[in-house]
């Protein structure tokens, strides 16, 4: 019986986010993706352009789940809901599985070269998510005098992101599900501490 030739698009960047987190840009082949996500060779070229503009759409597809799911709210975070966030990436039930591939951008910052290309444009979009989020989280303690006014939020958004990289370096490197949880632990009594004292 042959392959249906008609598949939804968001099942396709579903299955293609497995098959690349699974063996990185470079270790997938065409037939994965062919096997993975039931598209065929022709479609993959005349429907994305082919692996890398595949690849381009797939980490598109993951950094939009990443800020509508995953980065903290803007609108709603406190420094206390912050430090708690933080804290829990290290919860077993949030880890990815031990040995598994973690965060598809962080799996692209180490496997691809900084060119000036269009995998370095997902990269600054995501850190500019990001530190936009933070600043403003952090600009709204100050403003709700919660936080110590002679900290600089957009200072303290750039530490918290330098530290997320690395918590997510540690959580992929873990050879137990304990090993984690001192450093999350660390960076959010790290920011407890810029509370204002009463």
């Amino acid at each position: 019986m042959s392959r249906s030739r008609k598949v939804d698009h968001s099942t396709v960047i579903d299955a293609a986010q497995s098959v690349f987190w699974d063996h990185g840009y470079q270790g997938t082949s065409t037939r994965q993706i062919e096997e993975r996500t039931g598209l065929t060779r022709f479609t993959l070229q005349t429907t994305y352009g082919g692996k890398e503009p595949f690849f381009l759409q797939t980490l598109d597809a993951y950094l939009d789940q990443a800020e509508a799911g995953f980065l903290p709210d803007p609108d709603s975070t406190d420094l206390e809901t912050l430090a708690s966030w933080i804290e829990g990436r290290s919860d077993p039930a949030v880890m990815p599985m031990i040995g598994a591939k973690g965060c598809l951008l962080l799996n692209s910052i180490a496997e691809f070269d900084r060119d000036g290309g269009e995998i370095d444009d997902r990269i600054a979009r995501y850190f500019d998510v990001l530190e936009v989020r933070l600043t403003k989280i952090l600009t709204r303690a100050i403003a709700d005098g919660e936080m110590d006014q002679s900290l600089d939020p957009q200072e303290k958004a750039k530490l918290l992101i330098s530290l997320l990289m690395g918590l997510a370096m540690t959580i992929k490197a873990r050879p137990n599900d304990d090993f984690a949880k001192p450093y999350t632990e660390a960076a959010a009594t790290m920011i407890r501490q810029w509370r204002v004292v009463i």
